[in-house]
């Protein structure tokens, strides 16, 4: 799995595309997060589409631990909560019987993964829990200090006069380079149209600094996952993990439809010509440029009033010329608003509709 907890902020992305009774939503499952906190905003129903099995594995393992427990039962089984890893396989043996044949043996060959909370078995996860822990060997207690700050101006004051330090910057410098990105993650779609000019350690390093100045650090999901490794919080959880949206999830967990497929072949079927909002997530990172015109026009050829969004991770990849967009329309003051306060810190956005 690339991804297991939650790497793209729900809230920005019910901002973007207004989800409400009445939409058919395409999501890209990964992992599950968007999924779910799309359905938060209630939908019809949710189309959770992926190319990569093991990400639609682990949206049924999630939905059916939604529909099996209650809310600590199902905190303490992803890992949000601790609880001794044989209770964890204890459940997973609860809620197999839940899943699809093909889910449930990815995950019996998974076990280690499930007894240790699979929320942060992710390649994603696992990347953010080694920076956390040389984190903590080279900032000593500035981690615990940074997150202990309870007002704005005292974090402000704390991270002019002792965060952002050489070290600091060279801490992120490491951690975002090519070959380390390409190790962690095994895939250059997250530098592939980067502007080789501008860094991706810059970049990180110049919307972390702007996304404190006007907010806690301790409220921030990414914040939590990039410094402690994990959700320590519930001021800063997700909202799928949160005990009020889980009451919700549980009624309206049966709309949600997972598919596994490339991206183009769902968008030849009825299913998708029924959907009107698609959450595209970073697709577009992965998409050579004859396929990411392909996508535009895909969209530009609708004729119902279907809302989209995409998201690039360390860069900002432009929407094609208007000979391919033409009858689109974008809404670029909200991505600009959206990539200042998104919790999710590194991306930019693409918001736009079929009129």
């Amino acid at each position: 799995m690339n991804y297991s907890s939650c790497n793209e902020d729900g809230a920005a992305e019910q901002r973007a595309l207004g989800v409400s009774p009445g939409d058919t939503v395409c999501c890209i499952t990964g992992s599950g997060d968007r999924v779910l906190h799309l359905l938060l905003g209630d939908p019809d129903r949710v189309f959770a589409l992926d190319m990569n099995p093991a990400q639609n594995h682990l949206l049924e393992l999630k939905m059916a631990a939604i529909r099996a427990f209650d809310y600590e039962t199902y905190a303490r089984f992803l890992g949000l909560l601790d609880t001794p890893d044989a209770q964890r396989l204890s459940d997973y043996a609860a809620v197999r019987p839940l899943l699809t044949p093909a889910a449930a043996h990815f995950f019996d060959h998974h076990r280690r993964a499930v007894a240790e909370g699979i929320l942060y078995a992710g390649r994603w996860e696992q990347f953010f829990g080694l920076t956390a822990r040389n984190l903590r060997l080279q900032r000593g207690g500035k981690v615990d200090r940074l997150l202990a700050c309870q007002t704005l101006s005292e974090q402000r004051t704390f991270l002019r006069e002792q965060w952002d330090t050489a070290g600091w910057r060279l801490a992120l410098r490491l951690t975002f380079s090519r070959p380390v990105l390409r190790f962690a993650f095994g895939d250059p779609g997250f530098y592939a149209h980067a502007d080789p000019s501008a860094p991706a350690w810059k970049h990180i390093h110049e919307r972390i600094n702007r996304y404190l100045e006007s907010h806690l650090a301790r409220e921030s999901f990414m914040m939590a996952l990039v410094l402690k490794g994990r959700f320590f919080d519930p001021a800063h959880y997700p909202p799928y993990l949160r005990e009020d949206a889980f009451v919700v999830l549980k009624e309206r967990i049966e709309r949600v439809v997972i598919r596994t497929a490339p991206l183009f072949d769902f968008l030849a079927t009825d299913e998708a010509l029924a959907c009107n909002v698609f959450s595209l997530s970073d697709v577009s990172s992965f998409l050579d440029e004859a396929a990411y015109a392909r996508l535009f026009a895909w969209f530009a050829e609708r004729t119902d009033g279907a809302r989209f969004c995409l998201r690039d991770f360390l860069t900002h990849r432009p929407a094609p010329p208007a000979s391919v967009t033409g009858g689109l329309r974008f809404r670029p003051e909200l991505q600009r608003e959206l990539e200042a306060t998104d919790d999710s810190i590194g991306y930019s956005f693409i918001i736009g509709e079929k009129p």
